[in-house]
């Protein structure tokens, strides 16, 4: 299991609450900086920043930086610069539906070319249930998710038309997620993908079209006062291994 696909798990067990479209965003906690670390591993930390209006301005990890420009309520460009040269490392223009939420991502080379496209489907009530990546040429990926009762409650994941496993995703109804951030998505922002989910997960399993467990991540949470994570533990039930995240807000 690549290092991506465990951060992703990651990210979905924390931010698996978005606010809803009344709830007012003074009310949310920004989140400032994340610090990810699996199996003592080198630490990869992340750093947000907030326009005056509250939305994602800059991010910074361990080699780019991201700045935010949303050009018109339908489109947002985000270019990216590598820490190291300050020099050029992509593009991505951004297509945003009427409520504000990504559609299409198109991630341009510094040379004009197209690396690579996502596309995000929406319910009628504006969670996401299908994420694609799509080459320039060459199989793409599909996830489609299953919402119930405001949870995930399942995924398939294909590798063109094949299967290539599937997700089950248990929650704990106890514990409401306030973070204000959705289930999936190309950057943390609780205002760029949709909708987000009731509850904070505590049990995902990857089965494959044999029905094998090849992946199984139980979660565990320290909280503040007011209900927000200050801590992630993932527990890779298979091999022992486990990461932590850790959040600082504003």
């Amino acid at each position: 299991m690549n290092k991506l696909f465990i951060i992703f798990i990651s990210f979905i067990a924390l931010f698996s609450c978005q606010k809803d479209a009344n709830l007012n965003p003074a009310a949310i906690k920004s989140l400032a900086k994340v610090t990810y670390v699996w199996d003592n591993g080198t630490p990869d930390i992340q750093e947000f920043t907030y326009d005056p209006q509250g939305r994602l301005a800059v991010v910074k990890d361990n080699d780019q930086t991201a700045t935010f420009n949303y050009v018109s309520p339908l489109s947002l460009v985000v270019t990216a610069k590598k820490n190291i040269s300050n020099t050029p490392y992509r593009t991505f223009n951004c297509t945003l539906n009427s409520k504000g939420y990504i559609t299409k991502i198109s991630m341009i080379n510094p040379d004009g070319t197209l690396h690579y496209t996502y596309n995000y489907t929406y319910n009628t009530e504006d969670y996401i249930i299908k994420t694609e990546g799509i080459p320039p040429t060459g199989i793409g990926f599909a996830t489609e998710y299953v919402i119930q009762n405001g949870n995930v409650i399942s995924s398939k994941n294909f590798n063109g038309n094949v299967l290539g496993y599937s997700g089950q995703y248990t929650f704990d109804n106890r514990l409401e997620n306030k973070t204000g951030f959705g289930h999936t998505g190309y950057w943390y922002s609780n205002r760029l993908f949709g909708k987000g989910l009731k509850n904070m997960l505590v049990d995902y399993k990857s089965v494959s079209p044999t029905n094998t467990i090849t992946w199984h991540t139980q979660y565990k949470y320290e909280l503040d006062k007011d209900g927000y994570p200050l801590t992630s533990t993932t527990v890779n039930v298979l091999d022992k291994k486990q990461g932590i995240e850790t959040y600082i807000y504003k």
